[in-house]
C-alpha cells in the first residue's frame, strides 16, 4: 500500500506539498480515533473476563467490542482510506472530533445505561448521540469523496456509505426497542442491519483492496470495478431482504437474505488476491487474520441462516459472539496490526520494528480459541481467551505507540 498510496496522494490536481499535508492530517485524525477504538477493545476484554458468564454481561462486552471498538475503528480507517484512495483533502479537525466524540460517547452511554438499567430517557439520549456520529461519518465521507480526483476506489467508498445507512436504520430500531420495549421483530431487524449491514458491508467493501495492501501484493486482476459494484449491490439487497424478512416475521425470507449475504462474502473473497506463501511469510498473523476471520464470518452467517430455517431467532445464541469476535473482531485486529505501524511513521527501520511488534501468533491463537469456545458453549474459556487476546493486543499496541514520529530514522524519510 505504501507504493500505491504515494502514487495516489501525489496524483491529481493537488500540488505535492498539499498532498503530503493531506496525508499527515488524515493520519493524525486516524491515530486519535484508533486510540478510542483500542480503549473500547480493552474495556470489552475486561468486561468479558469479569462479567461475561451472564447474558447481560456478554451483551455488554459484545456491545463495547462492536458498537464501540469496531465502529470506532471503521470510523477512523474508512475516512483515512477515503482521503488516501480518492486523493482528497482531509476534512476539518473540528468536524472529525465532533463525529468521533459522538460515536464514543453514544456507544459508552448506551452500554452503561442498558447494563445499569437506567431510564429510557438516558438510553434514548445516548442513542441519539450515537446516531449523530453515524450520520456525521456519512457527511465526512461524502465531503472527502466529492473533493477527490481518483475514482478507482469508489466501490469501497460506496460500500461505506451503504453500510452507514444500514447502521442508522438499525441503530434507530435498537433505540426504539430500548425505549418503547423490545420485540422479537425489532431486535432481529436491529441485529441484522447492524451486524450484516453496518459492519458486514464495510468489511466486504474493504477486503478486496486492503488484503493486497497487508500482503504487499497487487490487487487481483479479476477484481474489476464492475464486479465489485455488482457484489455490493448483491450484498446490500441481501441485507435488505434479511431485515425485511425478520421484521415481517418470515424466517424463510430472512434466511434467504442471510444465505444470499454468505454468497456475497464468498464473492468478496474471490476478489481478494490469492493467498501465497510469500505474502503469508511476510505478513504472518496479520494476513492470516483477514482470511481466517472471513471464514468464521461465512460460517456464522450460514449457520444463522440454517437456524432461521429451523425457526430460531437471529443470532440469539452462540453465533453472535462467534461472528463479532472470531469474525469481525479478528479482521479488525489483523487490519490494525498493519495500520498502527503505518500511522506512527518514522521511517523504514521504525516501520519494520512496528510490524515486528504487531506480529502476534499468540493473539491470533487466542481469538480463534475464543471462537471455538463460543461454538461449543464454553463461555468461561471464551472469556479468558478473549481477555488474553485483547490485553496482549493492548500491550503490543502500547509498545508500537500512536505518537507521530516526525524525525525519520537513517533508513529514509518519514512515512
Amino acid at each position: 500500500m505504501a507504493r500505491m498510496s504515494r502514487q495516489q496522494v501525489t496524483g491529481g490536481a493537488a500540488p505535492r506539498e498539499e498532498a503530503a499535508d493531506r496525508v499527515v492530517r488524515s493520519h493524525a485524525q486516524t491515530r486519535t480515533t484508533v486510540r478510542f477504538a483500542l480503549a473500547f477493545f480493552i474495556a470489552a476484554g475486561l468486561a468479558a473476563a469479569l462479567d461475561g458468564r451472564t447474558d447481560a454481561g456478554e451483551w455488554f462486552a459484545l456491545h463495547l467490542l462492536l458498537a464501540g471498538g469496531v465502529v470506532s475503528a471503521i470510523s477512523g480507517v474508512s475516512l483515512m482510506l477515503t482521503v488516501t484512495w480518492s486523493a482528497a483533502p482531509a476534512p476539518p479537525e473540528s468536524w472529525v472530533s465532533l463525529q468521533r466524540g459522538c460515536i464514543a460517547l453514544g456507544a459508552a452511554g448506551l452500554g452503561v445505561s442498558r447494563r445499569l438499567e437506567l431510564s429510557a430517557g438516558v438510553v434514548g439520549a445516548a442513542a441519539g448521540i450515537y446516531l449523530i456520529g453515524l450520520i456525521g461519518l456519512i457527511v465526512l465521507l461524502a465531503w472527502a469523496a466529492r473533493r477527490g480526483s481518483q475514482r478507482r476506489f469508489d466501490p469501497a467508498i460506496a460500500a461505506y456509505v451503504a453500510a452507514l445507512i444500514a447502521g442508522v436504520v438499525g441503530s434507530s430500531l435498537g433505540a426504539l426497542a430500548a425505549v418503547a420495549g423490545p420485540t422479537v421483530a425489532l431486535r432481529s431487524a436491529h441485529v441484522t442491519l447492524n451486524v450484516l449491514g453496518l459492519v458486514g458491508l464495510t468489511v466486504g467493501g474493504t477486503l478486496p483492496f486492503f488484503a493486497s495492501t497487508v500482503g504487499r501484493s497487487r490487487m487481483a486482476a479479476r477484481a474489476t470495478t464492475r464486479r465489485l459494484v455488482l457484489t455490493l449491490i448483491w450484498q446490500t439487497a441481501s441485507v435488505s431482504l434479511a431485515a425485511v424478512g425478520v421484521a415481517a416475521g418470515s424466517n424463510d425470507l430472512a434466511a434467504a437474505g442471510w444465505f444470499g449475504f454468505a454468497l456475497g462474502i464468498a464473492a468478496a473473497l474471490v476478489w481478494m488476491p490469492p493467498l501465497r506463501r510469500r505474502q503469508l511469510t511476510w505478513a504472518g498473523p496479520r494476513l492470516a487474520a483477514l482470511w481466517i476471520g472471513s471464514l468464521w464470518w461465512v460460517a456464522a452467517v450460514i449457520a444463522t441462516g440454517v437456524e432461521l430455517v429451523e425457526g430460531h431467532s437471529v443470532l440469539g445464541g452462540r453465533w453472535l459472539p462467534v461472528l463479532v469476535v472470531a469474525g469481525y473482531g479478528q479482521i479488525v485486529w489483523g487490519s490494525l496490526a498493519y495500520l498502527l505501524p503505518m500511522l506512527r511513521g518514522g521511517g523504514p527501520a521504525r516501520l519494520s520494528e512496528g510490524f515486528s511488534l504487531t506480529r502476534s501468533w499468540t493473539g491470533f491463537g487466542a481469538v480463534n480459541a475464543a471462537g471455538v469456545a463460543f461454538v461449543v458453549g464454553a463461555r468461561p474459556v471464551a472469556a479468558v481467551a478473549l481477555a488474553i487476546w485483547v490485553l496482549e493486543g493492548a500491550v503490543r499496541s502500547a509498545a508500537v505507540g500512536l505518537a507521530r514520529l516526525d524525525r525519520p530514522d537513517s533508513g529514509g524519510s518519514a512515512a
